[in-house]
């Protein structure tokens, strides 16, 4: 049986673990040139022409993860674009990326929840490309430690 003092100490290993994971696979696919990445392509933009994707498109994650988010850039051939700005604006929080530029036709970032609450809520996160918005929705909720 496992003590109740040490539950909460194996619960973060094992979230520490699995983030560490995540972040390592979609780190390693998004290296290279032409990351595809899957779902509703959004454009053209005006004046450019170019596509973009983002993905996920919605999340839920405790206020204590740190959920990596793509946007890929395209051409109307579905070629990768490279040196493309990519902003964001998130109603929460922070996100960070190595570049605002895409590199491979992708912006990979980070997004960190505001600190200061266990509320369950719902913050947005917009990815603009020139003229064309696209709003990601992340679920926050509570994280459960030996309640």
């Amino acid at each position: 049986m496992i003590s109740g003092k040490l539950l909460p100490l194996l619960i973060v290993g094992m979230l520490v673990c699995l983030g560490w994971l995540t972040g390592s696979v979609a780190l390693g696919a998004s290296q290279g040139p032409g990351l595809q990445v899957a779902g509703r392509r959004y454009g053209p933009t005006t004046p450019g022409g170019y596509y973009v994707r983002v993905q996920p498109r919605a999340m839920t994650m405790a206020y204590i993860q740190r959920p990596q988010l793509t946007v890929a850039v395209e051409n109307a051939a579905g070629q990768p674009m490279e040196d493309v700005l990519v902003t964001f604006t998130p109603s929460e929080g922070t996100f960070t990326t190595g570049s605002s530029r895409t590199r491979g036709g992708t912006v990979v970032g980070t997004y960190v929840a505001a600190s200061g609450s266990d509320s369950p809520r719902t913050a947005s996160l917009v990815a603009a490309v020139e003229d064309v918005e696209v709003t990601i929705f992340i679920d926050i909720v509570p994280a459960v430690f030996g309640r």
